[in-house]
């Protein structure tokens, strides 16, 4: 890993951190979008001041120089899903290089909320392949990507992200996918993984830019809300008092009272939020640059799909100007993972099914790059899909506020929701609270049947666990 004195010697990075610019932590709460803010100052070896914009990834800034090495060490440690060869065929196709690329960056933001889900923004694995092997979310984790068509392991394999574009979305093997219908793909599999893993959290897709509210609400609470029902309902039952409804023309008559307030509910889980929005036509429309480049610094993202026509990246970071923009390309081909020949090693992993996936070394430093992608933020295609992830209700009410209220102030080394939108710049989310009447009956139904739709594509239900997955090489048919 490059050091701060090394780094200041290579040619392409000739500054020196400037002591008298640190960040001041002392006033968190008045850290306003201005200048400052964006830009630190710097030494460079003409000894020259010059500035150059901080950095934000993931909920955090970063100073490009200080705290070079942290960052770096973040990058390195995220999970990079590329293009694999030599995977059990697809329709006769043993590769998805050239034509994969969406769908592997929808790997990797689905990977990174499963790591904030199940262990914490700031976890890293291990860098020794023999430490991560055994630690049980990364043995998961690789098991439930590795490219095999398990109904029972690989839930989001390419194998199942292709026969679920084909359920419901008629895309094709060896067809490119856009971001949008990544991120129903996504939710797709989550919500049939949840069949089996009880603790994930849900997904909830509001395409162009808009979020409903109740809908949300909605899919949050479904249990809650019918636990408290039922609740409700037995202790009427225990008083055993019969009380007549009040007249619609009583003072004291009030209709929502009679529904539960969704609003107030606590969430059982978490909520990954993915907002498919094009932000310009042939071109991403320069106003949305900062926008897009500032939402990175808020402590819910995980990211953002997009890239260049016909050439998909997950971006987790930007430098705060918004002159440019850092992301993970899948455009790499690598040898896909192999299964265990001897289905009896295979090792339990907590609260998961044996795992059959050979977790070689190979395997395990294939996911990991120290080579991010650079790209001009402003030549982004301007099809993108926005990710958040909301631990619960209070986390997406904060979410909520951060995208939509210029004055909000964000925790230390969090500026305003100015600097999620951009002074001056143009809102990349709009939060409306009701469906409109003239939608709202497609969107509820496509959200609550969501569900039992997709069993079409694994034949109706998951594989027994005691199924011999390898089984599932030689019989798995896309139709």
């Amino acid at each position: 890993m490059e050091t701060k004195g090394e780094l200041a010697m290579k040619p392409g990075y000739e500054y020196f951190y400037d002591e008298s610019n640190a960040d001041d932590d002392d006033d968190v709460n008045s850290f306003e979008e201005t200048e400052e803010s964006i830009y630190t100052t710097v030494l460079t070896k003409t000894n020259e001041r010059k500035k150059i914009p901080f950095m934000y990834s993931l909920g955090r800034r970063y100073h490009p120089v200080h705290e070079y090495d942290e960052r770096k060490k973040y990058e390195g440690s995220l999970f990079w899903w590329t293009y694999r060869y030599d995977f059990p065929a697809i329709n006769c196709i043993t590769t998805d290089a050239g034509w994969g690329c969406m769908l592997r960056s929808a790997q990797m933001m689905l990977s990174h909320a499963l790591r904030i889900h199940f262990k914490s923004r700031h976890w890293r694995p291990d860098p020794s392949t023999t430490k991560a092997r055994e630690d049980d979310f990364v043995a998961g984790l690789m098991t439930w990507f590795a490219d095999f068509p398990s109904k029972m392991e690989s839930i989001y394999s390419l194998h199942n992200m292709c026969a679920a574009g084909m359920a419901k979305y008629e895309v094709l093997p060896g067809d490119w996918y856009g971001p949008g219908t990544a991120c129903y793909v996504i939710r797709d599999l989550v919500a049939l993984h949840q069949q089996r893993q009880s603790n994930l959290f849900r997904v909830h897709v509001s395409s162009e830019g808009t979020v409903y509210n109740d809908l949300v609400f909605e899919l949050m609470t479904r249990d809650s809300s019918k636990k408290k029902r039922r609740s409700q309902q037995d202790g009427k039952e225990q008083r055993k008092v019969v009380e007549e409804p009040l007249h619609p023309l009583d003072p004291a008559y009030n209709p929502e009272k009679t529904e539960l307030d969704l609003k107030e509910i606590e969430w059982d889980t978490g909520l990954l939020l993915l907002i498919p929005h094009r932000l310009g036509r042939d071109s991403l429309n320069e106003i949305y640059v900062k926008s897009v480049a500032q939402s990175f610094s808020l402590p819910q993202s995980v990211g953002i799909l997009g890239g260049r026509p016909r050439g998909a990246r997950w971006f987790y970071g930007a430098y705060a100007d918004g002159s440019k923009v850092l992301g993970l390309d899948p455009h790499t081909v690598q040898l896909a993972p192999s299964r265990k020949k001897n289905i009896g090693t295979t090792t339990t992993t907590e609260g998961r099914a044996p795992s059959s996936i050979d977790l070689t070394d190979e395997y395990l430093a294939s996911v990991h790059t120290p080579y991010p992608d650079v790209l001009d933020l402003n030549r982004m295609d301007p099809s993108i899909a926005l990710g958040f992830y909301c631990r619960d209700r209070k986390d997406f009410l904060n979410l909520q506020e951060a995208l939509t209220n210029p004055n909000h102030r964000k925790r230390k080394h969090q500026p305003t929701s100015s600097t999620a939108t951009g002074a001056g710049s143009q809102l990349l989310v709009s939060f409306v609270d009701k469906v409109p009447n003239y939608m709202s009956s497609a969107l509820v139904n496509d959200m609550m049947q969501n569900d039992d739709d997709l069993y079409c594509c694994f034949d109706g239900e998951f594989d027994d666990p005691g199924e011999n997955e390898l089984s599932d090489e030689d019989d798995y048919v896309l139709l």
